[in-house]
């Protein structure tokens, strides 16, 4: 064998070893949505946004007012995790907020609640159907 035959041998059997990613795991169609945040009850100002969630990615902020979820204008916090709640993860929804006198709108993916969610706000189905 050559000198380069064997260089090109040898790094083909030391060269770098990449290990396989495994696909994202496909949603659970049952799973209930999140999208990472705690208001006020009554007045809808953000009390708690998670930077990890998708709210906290989109850039809401402790302190901004919920308007608008989808195509809903809700009166109390239960009416925006039951909206929520009613989509799957890996829907797309659409939240619009006032922010110093200004309205922002987000659009965020949603996904699955985590398990200690649910002792925070109990669920209250939302009359309407989801947005398409």
């Amino acid at each position: 064998m050559s000198v380069l035959t064997t260089c090109l041998v040898g790094l083909a059997a030391f060269g770098p070893v990449v290990a396989p990613v495994p696909p994202e795991p496909t949603p659970d169609p049952l799973a209930k949505a999140a999208i990472g945040i705690a208001a006020d009850q009554n007045t809808l100002h953000l009390t708690t946004v998670y930077p990890q969630m998708p709210a906290g990615r989109a850039g809401l902020r402790t302190g901004d007012r919920i308007v608008r979820i989808g195509t809903i204008h809700p009166t109390d916090f239960t009416q925006v995790v039951g909206h929520v709640m009613s989509y799957r993860p890996g829907a797309v929804v659409e939240i619009e907020v006032e922010r110093n006198g200004e309205r922002k709108t987000f659009k965020m993916k949603l996904v699955p609640r985590p398990a200690d969610f649910d002792h925070r706000v109990p669920p209250t189905p939302f009359p309407f159907a989801p947005d398409e």
